[in-house]
């Protein structure tokens, strides 16, 4: 990815790919989604209730969508009734323990599309793989009583351990060679300018319809 090409060309093609993406999202699957800091996951995690509406044929996306990420685990959670005070970070509790537990608050739910955002920022990668295969033998009762899944990670550990049906990358790789990349550094002065102008680039658009 070159953050340093932002011109208005590339930003517009780049949210088209943000938009294609998101459509191409199926039902009663699960699907894993990576892509780069400020390529547009949290864009498509946002579109994702709308997308499901409207193969559902629904009047409204409310109530489709079940998340799980860094955001929702570390905030509060009215609906989770006397739970969400625990759902906290703690200096005396790991991470993970918190992240579990979300997940596993997650997975009782019903009649939802689930979406696990990077589950495994401050997960070991035996943790990660653990995670997996805890997933793995939960999947066939998550798919019998829910609308599908989405995993955004930028794990490779998930990517190779976690039964999915298909992967969509933002950058177009494939999972071969996205598993099998090149890294290369990428300077934060690039990334904060490429996501100030994808934002305007996104807001720029939703202000034409």
């Amino acid at each position: 990815m070159d953050y340093k090409d932002r011109s208005e060309e590339r930003l517009n093609n780049h949210v088209d790919k943000l938009l294609e993406i998101v459509e191409a999202i199926p039902l009663n699957q699960i699907t894993i989604l990576t892509g780069g800091n400020a390529m547009g996951k949290s864009v498509i995690r946002k579109q994702v209730g709308f997308h499901i509406q409207e193969l559902l044929k629904k009047t409204s996306p409310k109530d489709l969508v079940a998340s799980i990420s860094m955001q929702a685990r570390t905030e509060s959670k009215p609906e989770w009734g006397a739970l969400s005070t625990m759902m906290h970070d703690l200096p005396w509790n790991s991470t993970s323990d918190f992240t579990i537990h979300s997940l596993r608050q997650l997975l009782k739910c019903t009649k939802k599309f689930l979406v696990i955002d990077e589950i495994e920022i401050g997960m070991s990668k035996e943790v990660q793989a653990g995670l997996c295969l805890y997933l793995n033998e939960a999947l066939p009762e998550i798919l019998k009583e829910n609308l599908g899944l989405l995993v955004i990670t930028h794990s490779d550990v998930v990517v190779k351990n976690l039964k999915h049906d298909k992967f969509l990358n933002i950058e177009g790789m494939t999972e071969e060679e996205w598993v099998n990349r090149e890294i290369t550094p990428v300077s934060p002065d690039d990334l904060e300018a490429w996501a100030d102008a994808l934002f305007k680039t996104i807001r720029d658009r939703s202000k034409e319809k």
